[in-house]
């Protein structure tokens, strides 16, 4: 259940990268200072799946805007995991946000 494609970390056939065959997945991946949100998906290409080194597909995911280009694409692939990649999408988007320190005011309250 943690593999790259799984998209819930749960062991069950629907969020599977191993075992379904049209895995999707988000995680994040650290470049530097900047964080990148990293779609995985199972290769298309059919040398790369049989020899089992580029056996899942990586796909940077831009961050901003409200409709974002792969979760239209991960609707196309997998009608029924939609909403909970947007869910995740929005869960780790949530995540890059700092705490803003809120001033305090010096005075005494009186």
């Amino acid at each position: 259940s943690a593999a790259p494609g799984n998209l819930a970390s749960l062991n069950k056939q629907k969020y599977s990268a191993l075992s379904h065959p049209k895995p999707v997945g988000l995680s994040v991946r650290k470049n530097g200072k900047k964080d990148t949100i990293i779609m995985t998906t199972k290769s298309t290409k059919d040398a790369s799946t049989i020899s089992g080194k580029n056996f899942f597909a990586e796909t940077g995911v831009a961050k901003g805007g409200k409709e974002v280009k792969c979760l239209g694409r991960v609707a196309l692939l997998r009608p029924d995991l939609a909403e909970e990649v947007a869910a995740k999408y929005a869960k780790i988007k949530q995540s890059f946000r700092k705490n803003r320190n809120v001033a305090k005011s010096r005075r005494a309250a009186n």
